[in-house]
């Protein structure tokens, strides 16, 4: 299942911060981020909402990079990279370490976000009610909100299909109010682009771009001058590069250190799931919330189903199985009777040879007897939220 963190970066980005104080959503996060690190006594109000704003911080710093040297990425369906961002008429040339440095620094930021979260008391109780209306990337780095940069803009109204038709829709919702609960929810966010950004930085792109890189220029110089035999073969050139840039990193010897790291992660996004949803299940108010339980509403105005958490909490469970190696997941030639161990693969990670996987043997020391995960529980909880999948799995990550 993906995780297209577009719409859920926009949400919280146009939830978190304009009801604390006007400033947070005139100035900037920058701004934002450097007023509420100072503050010398912070209530769990201030560290849940610093959190908030280094998250989005981090996202915005993603987005400004790409920005800077023009990565606009069409096609690319990778949290953070497949934010939209505005050509840049005076961009920076393209480097092959720029993708490295991107999640190198995003998965500091997410570390900073966390550290504030972690200070919060576990029985402390949140208040945050905020607007939908106020927060903006500083995409272009000049200190203003430009047309495009605010959150419905990149893409918040993807969530609802009334939005779709109507860009103006949810400018006028109610307020959101953030409590307890929604601690671990951001935090499960922080560890899930925490692990994104490990397995990037463990199969690090930079020698195989390079390498794309170079033999791009050089056929380009062979052929000089002469006009291109098809505008289709252009094309197909450009995302034959993009295959061979990404085949080229993971068919390297990863960085065990870092795939472990996110092996980690992964099992701390469930692991602070989990709170979430026994927090959320304790709530007897119905105050403007961000994710409901049966008994309350979505200050958003979503339609939550029945049993949604449940069905869902099914689901994690099933993919904490699967990491810890409980459950196998299928592989073609041996399944029902085994399948791949995911567990191992993050512990001794391999290089990924498409074909010596299909085929076999690049993945045999991982294949094993036991029981195979089934699509059973994935497919009941698509038949419940009646193909909104999407929205669910980014809202409850």
């Amino acid at each position: 299942m993906r995780f297209p963190l577009l719409a859920v970066v926009a949400f919280f980005t146009a939830t978190t911060l304009q009801a604390q104080t006007v400033a947070l959503g005139e100035n900037g996060l920058a701004a934002a981020e450097a007023r509420l690190a100072a503050l010398p006594a912070k209530t769990p109000d201030d560290l849940f909402l610093l959190g908030g704003v280094r998250f989005l911080r981090g996202v915005e710093k993603t987005l400004q990079l790409r920005w800077q040297h023009s990565m606009v990425l069409g096609g690319v369906d990778m949290p953070v990279l497949r934010l939209p961002v505005p050509a840049n008429r005076n961009a920076k040339p393209f480097e092959p370490g720029l993708i490295a440095a991107l999640f190198a620094t995003l998965r500091q930021d997410m570390a900073q976000s966390r550290a504030a979260l972690d200070q919060i008391p576990p029985d402390a109780e949140i208040g945050v009610r905020v607007d939908l209306r106020a927060l903006w990337f500083d995409v272009n780095m000049n200190g203003t909100r430009d047309p495009g940069e605010g959150v419905l803009a990149l893409g918040a109204n993807t969530l609802m299909a009334r939005a779709n038709k109507d860009p103006n829709y949810g400018a006028g919702q109610s307020p959101v109010r953030f409590d307890s609960a929604d601690v671990a929810w951001l935090s499960a966010y922080t560890h899930l682009l925490s692990a994104v950004s490990e397995l990037v930085l463990a199969y690090d792109p930079t020698t195989s771009i390079a390498s794309v890189m170079s033999s791009d220029a050089a056929m380009r110089d062979l052929l000089g001058d002469t006009r291109p035999g098809s505008i289709n073969a252009m094309q197909f050139g450009g995302w034959v590069d993009q295959f061979a840039m990404v085949y080229g990193a993971v068919n390297t010897q990863p960085d065990p250190a870092r795939t472990r790291a996110a092996h980690a992660h992964l099992l701390g996004m469930i692991r602070d799931n989990r709170i979430f949803w026994t927090r959320l299940e304790a709530e007897t108010d119905d105050r403007d919330e961000w994710i409901p339980n049966a008994r309350q509403h979505a200050a958003l105005g979503y339609d939550m189903p029945p049993r949604t958490g449940a069905a869902w909490q099914t689901l994690l469970a099933e993919g904490e199985d699967i990491l810890n190696g409980k459950l196998l997941i299928p592989y073609w030639r041996i399944s029902p009777a085994g399948g791949v161990n995911v567990k191992k693969l993050f512990m001794d990670p391999p290089p990924v040879d498409i074909v010596t996987w299909v085929q076999g043997a690049g993945l045999l020391p991982y294949l094993e007897r036991g029981p195979v995960a089934q699509p059973d529980n994935l497919r009941a909880f698509e038949r419940l939220v009646a193909g909104k999948s999407g929205l669910y799995a980014l809202l409850f990550n």
